[in-house]
């Protein structure tokens, strides 16, 4: 709100920008984000599988983890979009300057990127787990406490040098958006929406002249389209992206 009303604010112009080809494609581009987003609920819904009973910690996993994604995620794109209409950046935080002024006070531009910085490292915590446990099985020694100094100190290094490392990457490609749309085509979208579909209909076999059998066909079908519609679109625009961006570009 205070962005929005601020002086220095750019002009608002809620107008569709470039051509119908551009903004087709960049629609199939947004619904793989948006999928991205959604993802984060495989999280919560592969851990509900650890023990039982697991389609009702499951069930209420999912629904707290879409609660919050409604709350944060479309909260902040919608009220963005009202603050900066079509100038509006993929990233938030660089909305918050223009001409090097920022929009808001100091101590609120402060305590949103401490925020930033804590969620990015709860995140890395939760995705690099897979390289972090591959590396500690090759560099620890699981047969004495995990808290002696011969365990402490590699998981320190090695977890510290894989976060070095991804971060690294990310700043080497800064088109962060078209890369969260190619996981989200790639990844999330078959995740999330194509394959409990097809699962559920192979393992619990409902008639096919039920509403059920054909509520998930026809939503795996789909979203089997976007999904590679999304990675087209993805791919186009990180090639259209990758001419004029260069490595560890300030964007």
């Amino acid at each position: 709100m205070i962005a929005g009303n601020s002086m220095n604010a750019p002009r608002k112009d809620y107008s569709l920008n470039g051509s119908k080809q551009n903004r087709i494609f960049g629609s199939f581009n947004a619904i793989s984000i948006i999928a991205t987003t959604y993802g984060n609920g495989i999280i919560p819904e592969i851990q509900a599988t650890i023990a039982p009973p697991v389609k009702g910690k499951m069930f209420k996993g999912l629904c707290v983890c879409y609660a919050v994604v409604l709350s944060t995620f479309f909260s902040v794109a919608i009220s963005g979009y009202w603050a900066f209409g079509n100038q509006a950046k993929g990233t938030i935080l660089l909305n918050f300057l223009v001409d090097e002024k920022p929009l808001l006070p100091t101590w609120i531009l402060l305590m949103t990127n401490v925020f930033t910085f804590l969620q990015v490292a709860a995140v890395s915590v939760v995705y690099l787990q897979p390289t972090n446990e591959v590396l500690e099985r090759k560099f620890v020694n699981a047969k004495i406490d995990q808290f002696s100094v011969r365990n402490v100190v590699p998981r320190l290094v090695y977890r510290s040098l894989s976060v070095v490392i991804a971060t690294t990457v990310a700043a080497m490609f800064p088109f962060f958006g078209d890369i969260n749309a190619l996981i989200g085509a790639f990844g999330c979208i078959p995740l999330d929406f194509i394959l409990p579909m097809v699962f559920y209909n192979v393992v619990f076999k409902p008639s096919k002249y039920s509403l059920l059998f054909w509520g998930n066909t026809i939503i795996a079908s789909t979203f089997s389209a976007l999904g590679v519609l999304g990675a087209i679109s993805s791919i186009r625009q990180i090639i259209l992206d990758a001419n004029t961006y260069s490595l560890f570009a300030n964007v």
